[in-house]
Order: C-alpha cells, then structure tokens, then sequence
C-alpha cells in the first residue's frame, strides 16, 4: 500500500493483504483484507494508531519511511490482536521514546503475548486524551468489540473515527475511500456477523453514543475508509 493523505495532518500508512483467504483459521477471506494504521502529525508529538499483522512487517516499516516518518512518540493500540498490534515490537524497537496508549487490559495482553515492557505502556481510560500540539486523540473504551480490551480513538479536529474492527469490512482494495459502497456493505455484514454478533446487545449501546458525535469519516482497521457515516 502506498502512504495516502487523508488530511494534511493525518496519513494512512497500513498495507494492504491481497493473498489472505482465511482469518483466525476459522473466516474465509474471498477478497483479501487491509491492515489499517495511521500517522498522525501534531505541532509538538507524532502518534501511531496501530500497527498491522506482522507478515507485512517490512513493508509497514516501508511506508513509515516513505511518508518521512523521523520520530513516533505515542503509539495508539485499539486493540491488542494480532492483525492491530503484531508489528508493535519492532516499531518500539526501532523508535525507542514512544509510548504505548491502550486500556488496562490491553496492556496485560501486549505484555503476556507481545512481551511489551510495563515501563512503556501508559494506560488510558474513557474521557482521557492526548495532545500532540493542533491535534489531539479522544479514547473511549469499547469493550467486547470484540474483545474485552478494545477501545475507539477519536480526532475532534478532523472529526475522524478511528474505530478498530467496528465498521470494518475484509476486503482488500487500492481504494482509500470505499468506492463500491453495496460490494462493501456486504462485506461490512458479513464482517459483524461472523465476528460480533454475539456481543450485537453491548454493540447497539456504543452505536448511540456513536451517532451522537461528530464525525466526518470512520477510519476502521480492515477495509476502506468510510466518508459517509450515516451509510455505515
């Protein structure tokens, strides 16, 4: 995936898995899927929102180069799966001053499954937020979507929700923005069906608390972006 602009202070640095045809060894794939990650710029810091499956480790760190990434000081951990926070140790490697932001229990998992050290996990809450000097990151806790760690990050600037595997859809596709919204709504269905339906009760509570806020466009973690809220 090339580095695409999604505003002047945001880029999309994920990549894309045109050849996967099955998730978890349980979901068939037919059209590929997408690791999503984004750069955001600030005036004083620089932050990740998340990182991508660690298959596609090197050219992750490609894309980071190509869009002239220098520094990261806070990487943004939604969710602690594989597919969201497997590349995570080669970035802290790489950029030895970054922070992990995640919830509590995310950072139990990053530790146990990823071996992330305590002293560079700082835990956030809902209602907590970071500023990284214009811009700035509202998390909000959304647990069991779809699972018990996950949170949502929210730029109030730019009114972007960037909102882990809720509104996704595993297609694969050199597209930012979707640009067949009935090929994407199926996918999108299919998507909340073999993965969150079982939590659809806790669900139908954060898509209130979701219509209530101001948002340009959904960025979630597999698939394209989403500018045209409502449709989703």
């Amino acid at each position: 995936m090339v580095v695409r602009k999604i505003t002047d202070k945001i880029l999309s640095v994920g990549t894309i898995d045109w050849d996967r045809r099955i998730f978890d060894n349980l979901i068939p794939l037919p059209e590929g899927t997408s690791y999503n990650s984004f750069l955001i710029r600030g005036k004083e810091k620089t932050a990740l929102i998340d990182t991508v499956d660690p298959v596609h480790e090197e050219e992750f760190i490609t894309n980071l180069v190509k869009a002239g990434c220098d520094g990261i000081d806070a990487i943004i951990i939604n969710h602690a799966e594989q597919d969201h926070s497997g590349s995570l140790p080669v970035i802290l490697e790489l950029f030895p001053g970054a922070k992990v932001y995640c919830t509590e229990k995310c950072k139990d998992l990053l530790s146990s499954l990823l071996d992330v050290p305590p002293s560079r996990i700082e835990i956030v809450k809902t209602g907590d937020s970071l500023n990284l000097g214009g811009i700035s990151l509202q998390f909000i806790e959304y647990p069991w979507v779809h699972w018990p760690e996950t949170m949502v990050t929210y730029c109030p600037e730019e009114k972007i929700l960037f909102s882990c595997d809720l509104f996704g859809s595993h297609l694969a596709t050199s597209s930012l923005y979707m640009d067949d919204p009935c090929r994407t709504e199926i996918l999108a269905k299919r998507y909340y069906a073999e993965i969150m339906m079982p939590f659809r009760n806790s669900i139908k509570q954060y898509l209130a608390k979701i219509q209530e806020m101001d948002i340009a466009i959904i960025a979630p973690s597999h698939g394209p972006l989403l500018n045209n809220p409502q449709w989703i």
